[in-house]
C-alpha cells in the first residue's frame, strides 16, 4: 500500500485519522465549530481533539447542542501549566506553546483542522479563521485595541512587540507558507475572505459557523420594545457609541430600553461602561455574564438588537438574535453586514444609525417585512449548514492531498 509522506495511513487504520484543535474549550464561535466538526465527521474518521485543560463534555453538548459521546472521540491534551491555559492576558505565549505541540504530533493524523484562526503544524491542513488576532497589522487596522485588556503586553507597544516576538520564538515556527496553496483556509464570512485574499493574495473558501439554538415562538405583541446586546464589553464593540444611538432613539419619542449582556467588570473600559450605565439607569439594564435559558429568554422577548463594532469578522451573538426573531441594527462594514443582508439594518455612522432605527420603529409593515427577511437570513447559519460544509471541505483536502484511502 502506498504511503503519504507526512502521515502514519496503513493497513491497519479502518478510517481515517483527524485531528481538531483548539487550543482552549470556552464558549465562542470557535467551540462551536470544534463541537459540530467533531459530531460532523465521528462517525466516518478517527477523531481527536486536541486541546488544552478540562474539558466538560456533558457541559458543551449541553450548550452546543451535539450529542458526542466519549467512546466517538479522544481528547489529546498539550502539556501548557494551567496558569498559561487560563490567563487571556498571555493568549499569545499559550498559542505558542500549542502550536509547538500540535507540529510535534502532526504527523500521527491524516487531516487536522484547527477550528481558531491559522496554525503552523508544519504540513498542510484545514484552518478556520475567527478573528484577525493571529496577524498583529490587520488586528491594529481593524481593532486598535486588542479587547481592552489593560497589562503592559496589550497597552505598551514596545513591550507588547517584544512579548509578541517572544511567543514566536517560543512558537518554533516552520517557516511554512500557509498561504502557498497547499493548505484549505474557511473564512468566517465573505468580507472576511476578501480582507485576507487582498493582503496575502491567496484564495480563501468560506464557511460559517454554526449557530445552534433552540429559540421558541413568542408572538410579536408578547415581546418587549426594547434593544439587546451580547457580547464582549471591550472598546472594538464601542458600547459607549452604541448607547449613545439608543439615547438619540430615545429623544424621538420611542420609549425603548436596552438590555446589556456581557462581562462586565473584567477590565477597565468595561467599568467605564457600567458608570455610564448607572447613569442611565432607567432604561439600561446590566444583564451581565448570561448563558442557557437565561439568554435565550433575553433574546426571545424583545424585538431589537443592536451592535456597534465595526470590523467584525463574523459576529455570532447577531446571528444568534437573527435567529431568536429579533431585528438588529449593525454597522454597514464587516461581516456582519452579510447576516442581517439589507440596507434597513446598515449604518455607516450615528447620524445615519439614528435615521434607520427611527424608520423601522416608526413603520409597523417594515418591521414584518425585516422579520420575513430575516427568517430567510438564518437558515444559511444552521449548524446543519456547517456540517456538510466541513465534510466537503476535509474530502476536498483529503483527495487534493492523496491521504489515507485516496493514496491507494
Amino acid at each position: 500500500m502506498a504511503l503519504n509522506s507526512r502521515n502514519t495511513w496503513n493497513v491497519k487504520r479502518s478510517r481515517p485519522k483527524i485531528g481538531i484543535t483548539r487550543v482552549r474549550m470556552g464558549r465562542g464561535g470557535s467551540e462551536a465549530r470544534t463541537m459540530w466538526s467533531i459530531e460532523a465527521l465521528k462517525k466516518d474518521y478517527i477523531i481527536d481533539l486536541i486541546t488544552s485543560g478540562k474539558v466538560d463534555l456533558d457541559d458543551l453538548n449541553s450548550f452546543y447542542g451535539t450529542e458526542i459521546s466519549h467512546d466517538e472521540f479522544t481528547i489529546r491534551n498539550a502539556p501548557i501549566p494551567h496558569i498559561i491555559t487560563r490567563n487571556a492576558n498571555v493568549a499569545a505565549v499559550r498559542g505558542a506553546l500549542f502550536q509547538r505541540f500540535c507540529r510535534k504530533i502532526a504527523k500521527d493524523y491524516d487531516g487536522l483542522i484547527s477550528t481558531y484562526n491559522l496554525c503552523d503544524f508544519g504540513i498542510p491542513a484545514i484552518h478556520c479563521i475567527a478573528d484577525f488576532s493571529w496577524d498583529e497589522q490587520l488586528r491594529k487596522k481593524l481593532h486598535p485595541d486588542p479587547q481592552g485588556f489593560k497589562g503592559p503586553f496589550h497597552r505598551n507597544r514596545a513591550i507588547r512587540k517584544a512579548y509578541l516576538k517572544l511567543a514566536k520564538v517560543m512558537s518554533r515556527p516552520s517557516g511554512r507558507d500557509l498561504f502557498s496553496g497547499e493548505d484549505l483556509i474557511l473564512a468566517n464570512s465573505h468580507w472576511s475572505a476578501d480582507v485576507i485574499e487582498k493582503k496575502y493574495h491567496a484564495n480563501i473558501h468560506v464557511l460559517y459557523p454554526p449557530v445552534f439554538s433552540h429559540f421558541p415562538k413568542v408572538p410579536l405583541e408578547k415581546k418587549e420594545s426594547g434593544f439587546v446586546y451580547i457580547g464582549r464589553i471591550s472598546p472594538e464593540k464601542r458600547i459607549k457609541r452604541m448607547i449613545k444611538i439608543l439615547k438619540a432613539i430615545r429623544n424621538k419619542g420611542h420609549d425603548i430600553h436596552l438590555h446589556l449582556v456581557g462581562e462586565i467588570d473584567s477590565n477597565s473600559y468595561g467599568r467605564v461602561v457600567k458608570n455610564l450605565c448607572r447613569s442611565e439607569k432607567n432604561w439600561i439594564q446590566i444583564e451581565g455574564k448570561q448563558l442557557g435559558t437565561k439568554k435565550v429568554e433575553i433574546l426571545t422577548q424583545h424585538r431589537f438588537g443592536i451592535h456597534a463594532c465595526q470590523g467584525e469578522a463574523f459576529g455570532i451573538s447577531i446571528a444568534e438574535m437573527v435567529k431568536a426573531g429579533c431585528i438588529p441594527f449593525v454597522p454597514a462594514g464587516g461581516g456582519q453586514r452579510e447576516i442581517v443582508d439589507h440596507p434597513a439594518l446598515l449604518f455607516t455612522s450615528i447620524m445615519d444609525a439614528v435615521d434607520k432605527i427611527h424608520a423601522v420603529l416608526s413603520n409597523e409593515k417594515l418591521q414584518n417585512d425585516m422579520r420575513a427577511h430575516l427568517k430567510l437570513q438564518g437558515k444559511k447559519f444552521s449548524a446543519h449548514h456547517f456540517t456538510l460544509g466541513i465534510l466537503e471541505m476535509l474530502d476536498k483536502f483529503l483527495k487534493t492531498h492523496k491521504v489515507g484511502i485516496y493514496a491507494l
